[in-house]
């Protein structure tokens, strides 16, 4: 070998070695998205959420944890080889259920999940901890989807998670849900940084006028459809600038990179 070719192997040497010990020191947050009511659009939230905070530069990834009736894979451009059902019952590796969302200008992650009910077998809700310890030091912000409700699939990982917002609607049914989550947090010490309240009807709220509210998301029909074709509201050109959601989730990114910052 020439010199010069020493010296450039040593140069990116060098920048691998920098790259490995900066990844080894982060430590990317995990926001865990609870309800007490399904329907109320949670996987909508977190999925838009995800996309806005990509394009925030933020290496995101998305961690479906609704192992009743996962909605999250609807949203995958590339699907990986398995799920992390299949992962928990040891049948696939871990590198190979993380798949992909492309946006215009950036770019998010999936670990989808399979129903329970579908792959009757049983799996090991212990070992979620060490599937949120490895992508920790991977990705900047680890978004979770949780099952609705109070089952040990919502309180171990809520467990695990260093910030909790808790997803409703501004209705009786849902707000008192809402309230037995929040006393469930309380309870394990969660850090519970406010509701998002999907849906609204105006930001007058009724149930929720006098709690600790993270954001507002409007009720909106451009939401509703981009949904229903398992894409976020940043895919749609048209309908995505008209609407009245795309704003309020650009600006949660913004509070969240402002509040919640990576150590």
């Amino acid at each position: 070998m020439t010199v010069e070719v020493i010296s450039e192997f040593r140069k990116e040497l060098e920048s691998v070695i920098s790259r490995y010990y900066k990844l080894r020191r982060i430590r990317g947050k995990v926001l865990a998205f609870p309800s007490g009511k399904g329907g109320v659009g949670k996987t909508t939230i977190v999925i838009n959420l995800a996309s806005a905070l990509a394009l925030r530069g933020q290496r995101v990834l998305v961690l479906d944890l609704n192992f009743a009736l996962p909605n999250v894979h609807m949203y995958l451009d590339e699907r990986p080889l398995g799920t992390l059902t299949h992962y928990l019952n040891g049948e696939v590796e871990i590198d190979q259920i993380v798949g992909r969302v492309v946006l215009k200008d950036a770019e998010f992650f999936i670990v989808p999940t399979e129903s329970v009910v579908d792959f009757q077998k049983k799996i090991n809700v212990e070992e979620i901890n060490g599937v949120i310890d490895y992508f920790r030091s991977q990705f900047d912000y680890i978004l979770i989807d949780l099952a609705p409700g109070l089952s040990k699939y919502v309180v171990y990982p809520l467990r695990f998670s260093d910030h909790i917002f808790i997803v409703s609607a501004d209705v009786k049914p849902a707000y008192m849900d809402a309230m037995r989550v929040l006393k469930l947090v309380s309870s394990i010490g969660g850090s519970h940084e406010g509701f998002i309240i999907n849906m609204a009807e105006s930001e007058e709220l009724t149930y929720f006028k006098h709690m600790g509210v993270f954001a507002i998301v409007p009720y909106d029909e451009h939401l509703r459809k981009a949904s229903q074709m398992g894409k976020t509201i940043f895919h749609v050109r048209l309908s995505g600038l008209l609407s009245p959601s795309r704003k309020v989730f650009t600006k949660m990114a913004d509070e969240i990179l402002a509040r919640l910052k990576i150590e």
